[in-house]
């Protein structure tokens, strides 16, 4: 009824607007009536744009409003002419009329923009027609840009349920086909990044854009319209990031975490260590991080402040480990190493503080040895201006500066080396090497000599050569000669290498000229050296190790384990070569030799080789055969008690490792723990000094205590000590003697 009533009053209005046409001398004269006919005009206006009159949301009233709009022109111009009283009261007659052109204009924008959300919705339901993921990118990214245009438009309409008609007309249509694929479309965006990542090397960023698609495929699986084809091109993209490792970051002294291109496959559940190299250290283990893309590995210790490499399957990566702050309170003036005859002393100078930097002038002790470990023949002379008769242990007072300054010499002329250990020995007793000092006798006799230089050391920067533990020293005034022929200095240095045959007429002074000739200039070939493992006896547990080392570039290497061939490698230019990573034979010692041969030559088990170098792997879990537990109070487990081990594989001289500090959980027999830090006594002892926790009602007096776990607890070579590999599974045997 109500459309009916509507439809008549815009015909009656229509026929009064025909019968008064529009010209400037009615206008003019009648300014009443074209105010009436405005009126009139957006009477019908308004019910054209109104949901209660005959709005439809699709056709645009054009014609009302342009009728509308001039009628109010015609007003305006015509009250131009009143006076201003008048020229108000028509202004304010117009109102209303203008007010529905701003709002027909807006009802009309929105209808245009209805028309564009439309075919907007057409272009993108074509693109999802296609299945073509780019066509789907292009047309949402285009869609909803213009869509965020047109719908402020939408917005403007006067009238809720007019603009609600509208909205609703195109809106709900529009934003459900954009929602349907709003997930597939930043699943696409995502792989494409990662797919110009790769291609650009930067794997990090491309691994980062391959995790955000993963969890929008895992966290809206049910909201993707091309779930399987989307999990396809991750997949693909994943595929195509070689598996590199991209950086290494130290943590601690003893473990490193290398960081993957992308997840490891989830078929491999353990890494072997024997195929991680850090060159000079020991890597016993492996662990892959829950989310598959970064490796931890267990080191032995690693130096502060020191540049490493660390190679994996043929690619490597640098790191550097951070500073630690020296809380020994030693500090060493000298670090160099010395090259001294058995006639010179070597004068060694520290200082020592307290822990609040004060001046430590409590006791020092100083103790001498080679660098191996090895007895040394050289002895301390003085300490502090104090005259020592000769030993090499040697404990005093810091004076009250904190100085300490003791003379280390040959003892009767023989030639040795020397690094003597300093240590405070005060409640934290830390100690620090000192630099190396080697004492070389000087030759005593002039005279000539005919000389191989074979296993001798040649310091070119300091002028001498070392032969059968004799040094020979030359200097600007010599003579030197290649095969008769006289040459300059630079030009003998630059020629004397490791084989060579000399003859020297040696002087003792440098007043007097010696002559150095050499009689046989061999260029030898570099050594062949095993330098992974890095040791020449190392225990590990794992099933292979990626066997390494250095030698002549060119040249080949064969390597041996226990006997078998294992496989013959070139050695590149910078005088490496690795034959990859090579089984062992479990638990027993695994002996690998290298031979080194030059061009042209080849034999079987080191026949007619050059040289050879040997390693041993002593493979094997290091754990125990027995545990015997010293009740030191004879009150059950408490601070001070002591446990020793019996090490399985007593030829592979498993120790701990020296100053360990760790943690072992232990059984009552009755399923309660208690968990105790512990430190270390000696090479086969550790002794209780604290409990970390402990659960409620623990028997600490049981007659049966078992390991459960250990944390901290190592070997040696850094090799974690294992519950499960050990016998009576970690029962703990009490002394009987308590």
């Amino acid at each position: 009824m109500r459309k009916s009533k509507t439809f008549k009053i815009s015909i009656a209005t229509s026929a009064i607007i025909a019968a008064t046409p529009l010209t400037q001398a009615d206008a003019a004269t009648n300014v009443n009536q074209l105010v009436i006919n405005a009126q009139n005009a957006s009477t019908i206006l308004k019910w054209a744009i109104s949901v209660e009159g005959f709005a439809d949301f699709k056709t645009k009233p054009y014609e009302e409003y342009n009728t509308t709009k001039k009628y109010i022109e015609a007003g305006e111009k015509a009250a131009a002419s009143l006076s201003s009283s008048k020229r108000l009261s028509v202004q304010a007659s117009l109102v209303d009329a203008k007010v529905q052109v701003k709002r027909a204009q807006a009802y009309i924008d929105a209808i245009t923009s209805s028309e564009k959300i439309k075919v907007l919705t057409s272009n993108v339901q074509q693109a999802i027609s296609s299945g073509n993921l780019d066509d789907i990118e292009t047309a949402y990214h285009v869609a909803s840009e213009e869509y965020r245009k047109q719908a402020k438009l939408l917005d403007r309409v006067y009238g809720q349920s007019t603009r609600d008609g509208i909205r609703n007309s195109v809106k709900p249509t529009f934003e459900h086909l954009i929602q349907s694929i709003r997930y597939d479309v930043t699943v696409h965006m995502h792989i494409k990044k990662a797919e110009q990542l790769s291609k650009e090397n930067k794997y990090i960023e491309a691994d980062l854009e391959l995790m955000k698609a993963h969890q929008y495929l895992t966290d809206f699986e049910n909201n993707h319209r091309f779930h399987s084809k989307l999990v396809n091109n991750y997949e693909a993209a994943q595929d195509a990031i070689p598996m590199l490792p991209l950086f290494a970051t130290p943590e601690g002294q003893h473990t490193v975490t290398l960081k993957l291109s992308k997840a490891m496959d989830h078929n491999v559940n353990h890494l072997e260590p024997g195929q991680f190299i850090i060159p000079g250290e020991i890597i016993q283990q492996a662990k892959l991080s829950d989310d598959r893309k970064s490796i931890k590995l267990s080191t032995s210790e690693l130096e502060s402040a020191t540049d490493y490499t660390l190679r994996w399957k043929g690619h490597s990566v640098q790191f550097t480990t951070p500073s630690v702050e020296d809380t020994s309170g030693i500090s060493l003036t000298d670090l160099k190493d010395q090259y001294l005859e058995t006639t010179d002393t070597s004068v060694y100078i520290a200082k020592f503080t307290n822990g609040d930097g004060s001046p430590y002038n409590g006791r020092v002790k100083i103790n001498l040895a080679q660098p191996n470990g090895e007895a040394t023949t050289a002895i301390i002379t003085s300490f502090n201006g104090q005259v020592n008769t000769g030993s090499q242990e040697w404990s005093h007072y810091a004076d009250q500066n904190g100085h300490v300054v003791f003379t280390v010499k040959a003892s009767s002329g023989e030639a040795t080396s020397v690094q003597p250990t300093i240590q405070k020995l005060d409640g934290n007793q830390t100690s620090k090497k000192a630099a190396i000092t080697y004492f070389h006798q000087l030759q005593p006799n002039a005279g000539e000599y005919n000389l191989k230089l074979e296993n001798a050391p040649i310091h070119k920067n300091s002028n001498f050569i070392v032969v059968n533990g004799i040094k020979y020293k030359w200097d600007m005034n010599d003579l030197f000669f290649i095969h008769g022929q006289i040459v300059s200095v630079d030009e003998f240095v630059a020629a004397l290498t490791e084989g060579d045959m000399l003859t020297i007429g040696y002087n003792l002074h440098p007043k007097d000229i010696s002559t150095w000739n050499i009689i046989s200039d061999i260029t030898r070939y570099a050594p062949v050296t095993i330098k992974n493992p890095v040791k020449s006896s190392v225990t590990f547990d794992g099933s292979y190790y990626e066997i390494s080392g250095t030698a002549e570039p060119g040249n080949k290497v064969k390597v041996y384990r226990n006997g078998a061939y294992v496989g013959m490698i070139t050695v590149d230019k910078e005088g490496n070569w690795t034959v990859g990573t090579v089984s062992l034979l479990q638990n027993i010692e695994n002996t690998f030799v290298a031979y080194q041969y030059g061009p042209g030559q080849d034999g079987i088990d080191g026949t007619g080789s050059v040289d050879q170098a040997n390693a041993t792997i002593k493979e094997g879990a290091f754990a125990s055969t027995s545990i015997t537990y010293h009740d030191e109070g004879s009150k059950g487990i408490s601070i001070m008690d002591t446990l020793d081990f019996q090490f399985i594989n007593p030829s592979f001289n498993h120790t701990f490792k020296t100053k360990i500090s760790g943690t072992i959980t232990i059984n009552d027999g009755f399923g309660r723990s208690v968990e105790v830090r512990v430190d270390y006594v000696d090479e086969d002892t550790l002794k209780i000094v604290d409990f970390v926790s402990r659960d409620d009602n623990f028997s600490f007096d049981a007659s049966v205590f078992v390991i459960t776990s250990t944390s901290g607890i190592v070997n040696q070579d850094q090799l974690e000590y294992s519950v499960k590999a050990s016998k009576l599974d970690g029962t703990i045997l009490r002394d009987s003697s308590k």
